[in-house]
């Protein structure tokens, strides 16, 4: 990477909902893209925003949220390719001069691991939007590919682009795992995948736990629901069989983490483990909580209360209020205004006589989450 590789144009805020120290800040950026594509690398951009604020939960805190778009124009358009890439089938080379060095086979065994230099881009960056909070690359190729590190997602321009991104920015931005139970495929014929070890992942969205009351996520399973809900008959291979509950029902499904047993995933079905299907309502909470601790419209009293922005709780109150105090009838939002100014005495008022938290909690905010659980699921 360097100024032979290509220049930095500048940088637009193409979604501007406010001040970033109070917003949730996407950046976006392109590798491989010429000065004479510069169009197509702006088209791209607009079509992946588009495409999150239609994606639930974005959908319902899209004022929260600031985008960002660097213009940087590449020396050649594309993406390095090597002949060989572990066992994968040999494909044309190609070498290019990128502005961050965009390129396949980024672990050296895995062909679609498109990966760039994460540490320029982050340094690019930092130094043009400080107060980011995910950063997005698109590179100028279609062949399919990205990858989610910890702070870079990257993804190609091939038609399932977007849902690429939106996988990889699972990762990179909101720290969600794969729950999906192979590495390489089901029928790669891998080993080394039959059970997972007892260490519980740091993960919000995978786990090893089967006991129901020491769930992650126990707050959204319904007593009806088993737990486990579903178990592989057979841990040398995926699991074959089909969901036992409806589409969307959260329980304890066997099979995440890359291994066929005893690692659990929230839902059958998850953009964490399928392209193309929504996030997981384990996934939408903890995006919803990242949202909500770079915005000023927190729930003030709450976190005071529970003392965690994350609570169960505090996040069902929380995304009650993102689809009804902030948006609607006139008088919600006048609601909603109030609360922001009533909102912060009352938590510091908490905050400084922690006796008061612990009745709050029993008597008012904990039975009041539970209805509007309740409520949500029908």
């Amino acid at each position: 990477m360097g100024s032979s590789d290509g220049t930095i144009v500048g940088t637009t805020k193409v979604i501007d909902h406010g001040p970033s120290n109070e917003r949730w800040d996407l950046v976006m950026l392109g590798d491989g893209f010429r000065a004479a594509d510069q169009a197509a690398y702006e088209a791209a951009v607009t079509t992946f925003v588009t495409t999150l604020q239609a994606t639930a939960p974005f959908d319902t805190a899209w004022d929260r949220v600031n985008v960002h778009r660097i213009d940087v124009h590449s020396t050649d358009a594309g993406a390095d390719n090597p002949a060989t890439c572990g066992a994968d089938a040999p494909e044309p080379e190609t070498t290019v001069a990128t502005y961050f060095d965009a390129r396949f086979c980024g672990d050296g065994s895995t062909r679609r691991l498109l990966v760039c230099d994460a540490a320029a881009v982050v340094t690019t960056v930092n130094a043009r939007v400080p107060n980011w909070d995910a950063i997005l690359v698109i590179v100028n190729t279609p062949i399919y590919g990205g990858s989610g590190g910890q702070e870079v997602a990257t993804y190609s321009l091939d038609p399932t682009a977007h849902e690429i991104a939106l996988h990889e920015m699972g990762h990179s931005a909101f720290k969600l795992a794969d729950e999906y139970d192979n590495l390489q495929g089901c029928t790669s014929g891998e080993t080394g995948h039959d059970h997972h070890d007892a260490t519980e992942p740091t993960e919000p969205n995978v786990t090893v736990e089967v006991d129901r009351a020491k769930l992650k996520w126990r707050h959204l399973v319904v007593p009806a629901t088993k737990v486990p809900t579903t178990s592989n008959a057979d841990c040398t291979k995926c699991d074959p069989q089909t969901s036992p509950v409806a589409v969307g029902t959260v329980g304890l499904f066997e099979g995440a983490h890359y291994m066929h047993c005893g690692a659990f995933r929230p839902e059958f079905n998850c953009r964490m483990r399928t392209l193309g299907q929504p996030f997981c309502k384990v996934c939408q909470e903890r995006i919803r909580a990242k949202l909500g601790t770079t915005s000023k419209s927190m729930c003030f009293v709450a976190t005071a209360v529970y003392g965690d922005a994350h609570h169960p709780d505090v996040a069902t109150l929380r995304a009650w209020r993102d689809r009804h105090l902030a948006r609607g009838h006139p008088a919600m939002r006048t609601l909603s205004a109030a609360y922001e100014r009533a909102g912060p005495p009352i938590a510091r008022r908490v905050a400084a006589r922690p006796r008061l938290a612990a009745p709050l909690r029993r008597a008012f905010l904990a039975p009041l989450a539970r209805i509007l659980r309740r409520r949500e699921r029908g």
